[in-house]
């Protein structure tokens, strides 16, 4: 099946929406996922204590004997807690693990965003405020400007919102002023809906999920469709 590329994704264990990143590969595509011990509390701690986990590059290595031509660290908040630079490192820390080239969800959102050449952005995220407040840090220290943010405040349970629940919350954050629309969260089920979004909206829309499989196409020498970013 994949004569094109293997993707390997490195998920924290209340990962639940495997189904996203298969909806993101072109054909000759396949999509391999591994996961390590996390819990599904939403609170900072919990996210510094697990970007800083060894369990990350150890999953990564696990993946690495089945050959991926790119692997990511598919977590959103544990790859933005700490500010800029701190997504790169992780990367870092995975590819001197596994001698595959690697990325996180942050660092994809990050570069999503330049290659559409957008600068203020609406954020839309499931978080609590706290951990909200600093993925607005973490974007203005990439030079980005937040024109607009909100999140829906939950502590558990992010995976289980309904299909429409992304759609909605990125509605009510867009503002005229923003060039495009952010949603955080790899387990915020976006895929579904992202066609009607960009279409409602009339700006691009960047997602967790489909920003990372976005970035390890790149990276695995899969030229994938820019324009919209969830096209394949």
């Amino acid at each position: 099946m994949s004569w094109r590329a293997k993707i390997g994704i490195v998920y924290p264990a209340d990962g639940a929406l495997d189904d996203e990143y298969w909806a993101f590969v072109p054909e000759g595509v396949t999509v391999h996922i591994t996961r390590f011990a996390a819990t599904d509390e939403q609170t900072i701690e919990v996210f510094e204590e697990q970007a800083n986990s060894p369990d990350i590059e150890n999953a990564a290595s696990h993946l690495s004997v089945i050959g991926p031509d790119s692997i990511g660290y598919a977590c959103t908040s544990g790859s933005f807690i700490y500010g800029a630079g701190k997504d790169k490192e992780i990367g870092a820390r995975m590819e001197a693990a596994t001698g595959v080239p690697c990325t996180t969800t942050s660092t994809a959102i990050v570069n999503a965003l330049k290659a559409l050449g957008v600068h203020k952005l609406a954020v839309a995220a499931p978080y609590p405020d706290d951990v909200t407040g600093r993925l607005k840090v973490f974007l203005e220290e990439y030079g980005f400007e937040v024109v607009s943010i909100k999140g829906l405040g939950l502590m558990h349970g992010i995976a289980h919102q309904p299909v429409g629940a992304s759609y909605q919350l990125a509605k009510e954050t867009d503002v005229p002023e923003a060039e495009a629309v952010v949603i955080s969260c790899t387990n915020f089920r976006t895929a579904n809906t992202l066609a009607a979004l960009e279409q409602d909206l009339g700006k691009p829309v960047v997602s967790a999920n489909q920003a990372t499989m976005w970035e390890l196409l790149c990276l695995a020498g899969v030229n994938p469709n820019l324009e919209g970013l969830g096209d394949r």
